[in-house]
């Protein structure tokens, strides 16, 4: 391959654990002799690393795999890759369905071998890495300020309608030491909010039998360790929040007072068919317990509804949960089949029609809760980390030339806070006097 570099394009659908997986694997192409381009149709090699969870993901990777064979055709693409979890459970089908694939890799130490395969694929010679100091992944986003840090792969919770541990397998925290080397890296690339990422974070360490998670120490070993700004937690499981994670977060400014705690649901009746662990009292009285330590914590959830079995009743109680919690932030997705799970033979299967129809009413009225809670922040100072400069068509108003995230708004999951200011960049912090609201974003300007 020489000292030329071959452009490689790379496509990452699902969650932000397969960002992760992507940023390893693009390191990991580096170290081959491959750079990245966004142009696919200048592209000798493609790799699309997919999500398996549910059947819209499923149908959405097959989608993205036809559609990068096209430049097989059109472009200069000679070697298409599947990566992820969509490979890693269905390598066998998609082998016989996909022809025009030409390398499939699943998940965990296999990824690593990407580089080498693709330069086999193309008849180079892969290069030998230089000398450069600890790089575990290539973080795209740090240049706006933020990064994902995985801390633990797989899943032992085993709700009944996930098919994450059939993909990921079993929980495997990661070792601390390693956490803290690759949080100073990211440290080290200007890094100010860094989201802790997980199936489940507060499980973190609990993989032994009768282990209690190891969540706070690790928590303060990156407080002691480094010195990013913001810290966030994604995904604690109402289950397994503690009290004194709770009071470290209170305790320490530089956690962020920000609790994504996804319920699911709130009918006893179907949080035991999900498996979940937990009853409505039992979510409620640890959101009691957030809100008493934490004084104003931001709550963000998810729902799954539709569920086999879901009764008006069930239902019910969930939009009542909802309108009575009044989180901040919620997501939500509709009940999907997936074989190997144990809710796959459940009798009391809705339609497809019906649990549109339910998502789109808790939806519609998280819109109506979250627009008078931001309509609250009027007036407020915040904090911002600005992420980038605004193109004249995707400002809200010509005034606004920059968009950014608050504390209380997670990466590509939550809305944005626009801003109005002349002297920002992106990656930085700027004070912000919020303005004016909408449903789900902010309005402001800078404070110079």
């Amino acid at each position: 391959m020489g000292k030329e570099r071959l452009p490689v394009g790379l496509v990452t659908l699902g969650c932000a654990k397969n960002q992760v997986d992507s940023e390893y694997m693009l390191s990991e192409l580096e170290d081959s002799g491959f750079t990245l381009t966004e142009d696919f149709s200048r592209a000798v090699a493609i790799v699309v690393n997919t999500c398996g969870f549910i059947q819209p993901a499923k149908e959405e990777s097959i989608e993205t795999i036809l559609e990068a064979a096209r430049y097989k055709e059109t472009g200069c693409c000679r070697v298409l890759a599947v990566v992820g979890c969509l490979a890693e459970r269905y390598r066998a089908e998609l082998e016989k369905e996909l022809p025009e694939v030409d390398i499939f890799i699943g998940l965990g130490e296999d990824q690593r071998r990407l580089g080498p395969l693709l330069c086999q694929a193309l008849g180079a010679r892969p290069q030998a890495p230089g000398k450069k100091t600890f790089s575990p992944r290539l973080v795209r986003t740090a240049a706006q300020g933020w990064a994902y840090l995985k801390i633990s792969e797989g899943c032992d919770n085993r709700c009944s309608y996930c098919a994450i541990p059939l993909i990921r397998g079993s929980l495997a925290s990661r070792p601390e030491r390693e956490l803290v080397e690759e949080a100073r890296y990211l440290e080290s690339l200007g890094v100010i909010e860094l989201n802790l990422i997980a199936q489940d974070v507060t499980a973190y360490g609990m993989e032994r039998k009768g282990q209690a998670s190891r969540l706070v120490g690790l928590l303060e070993l990156l407080l002691t360790e480094t010195s990013i700004p913001w810290i966030r937690l994604l995904y604690l499981h109402p289950a397994h929040l503690e009290r004194r994670l709770l009071e470290l977060i209170a305790g320490n400014s530089r956690l962020l007072p920000y609790l994504d705690i996804p319920i699911q649901h709130a009918s006893d009746r179907m949080l035991a068919r999900m498996g979940r662990k937990v009853t409505r009292n039992d979510i409620l009285r640890t959101i009691e317990l957030a809100r008493t330590i934490l004084k104003n914590p931001v709550l963000r959830t998810t729902v799954l509804v539709g569920f086999p079995g879901e009764t008006r009743r069930d239902f019910r109680e969930l939009i009542e949960f909802i309108q009575a919690v009044r989180f901040d932030r919620l997501g939500g997705f509709v009940y999907s089949r997936e074989e190997g799970t144990a809710a796959y033979a459940l009798r009391g299967r809705l339609s497809r029609a019906e649990r549109e129809r339910r998502l789109g009413t808790v939806l519609q009225i998280q819109r109506e809760i979250s627009a008078v809670l931001n309509a609250g922040r009027v007036g407020q100072v915040l904090p911002v980390l600005v992420e980038r400069a605004l193109d004249p068509g995707e400002a809200p108003s010509a005034e606004y030339r920059w968009s950014g995230r608050s504390q209380g708004h997670a990466p590509e999951v939550d809305g944005w806070v626009y801003v109005q200011g002349e002297k920002l960049a992106p990656g930085s912090l700027a004070e912000v006097r919020i303005t004016e609201s909408g449903d789900y974003d902010l309005f402001g300007i800078a404070i110079e």
